[in-house]
């Protein structure tokens, strides 16, 4: 079992993108973390392969499937033998591919959003509610976004409605699990606009030419700045102060 003073991370969703600079940047500012980055592939992640070997024993990439119960029960029982808790979950994996109006998307869109962008971060939680509950300060983290937020519809006119629904999902299930377990750190985060393969995608498949308007109004991160952000609020924050909000990187709250 690890040193008591190890702080056990695991950051799903982290072979690219914001997660994979989540991963790098805890492994680099905090040298007692023990991460476990989740992929569906993480042999085949060749960037989070050679991080893992720039961090050995503090980076270890791990099989993670949103939404699959015996796989993410299989991992909190593989962490909880090792380590007896975990301290910080970040639910970060996401997919965000269609950009169209309610008209115009599929109930197979709807679904699959609604399986990994919601229903996953359920999973997760509820496979490592029992060795989070082991941890002196225990954080659950879902990373989420301002397309998300019911009341912001009118200022984002970009038609994320498969991805939006089922973040506006994710941040309810997130509050609701803040106020049913009272020893719990739990918060949707909202990281803002990053450059990222899903950003560049939704760019590339938006018809109306929006979606480049809203990242010239609000340009984007690279994922290492995102990360730095993001991870000083993820470890920084408390019940009292965060619990049950809709962050934004920038430290203020979103409506919902």
């Amino acid at each position: 079992m690890a040193n008591s003073t190890h702080k056990i991370y695991l950051v799903a969703g982290a072979t690219r993108g914001i997660g994979l600079a989540l991963v790098a940047e805890i492994a680099a500012t905090d040298p007692s973390a023990i991460i476990y980055a989740g992929g569906r592939n993480p042999a085949g992640a060749q960037l989070l392969v050679e991080l893992a070997a720039r961090y050995p024993g503090h980076v270890i990439p791990v099989k993670y499937i949103a939404a699959d119960k015996e796989g993410n029960e299989a991992l909190a029982k593989e962490i909880s033998a090792k380590h007896g808790h975990v301290d910080t979950v970040i639910a970060n994996a996401a997919i965000g591919g269609n950009l169209a109006q309610i008209h115009e998307t599929t109930v197979e869109t709807y679904k699959e959003h609604f399986s990994v962008n919601t229903i996953g971060p359920i999973v997760l939680f509820q496979a490592f509610r029992d060795i989070l509950k082991a941890s002196p300060l225990p954080r659950f983290v879902p990373i989420s976004s301002g397309a998300g937020s019911i009341a912001m519809i009118e200022s984002t006119p970009v038609e994320t409605s498969a991805y939006g629904m089922s973040k506006a999902a994710l941040n309810w299930v997130t509050r609701k699990i803040h106020y049913e377990n009272e020893w719990l750190v739990a918060y949707p985060q909202c990281p803002g606009a990053v450059d990222t393969d899903m950003s560049k995608e939704f760019i590339a498949t938006e018809k109306t030419g929006m979606m480049k308007v809203v990242f010239e109004k609000y340009p984007q991160r690279q994922p290492d700045e995102a990360a730095r952000m993001l991870v000083a609020a993820i470890t920084t924050s408390t019940r009292e102060g965060d619990g049950g909000q809709f962050h934004n990187v920038e430290g203020g709250r979103h409506l919902w």
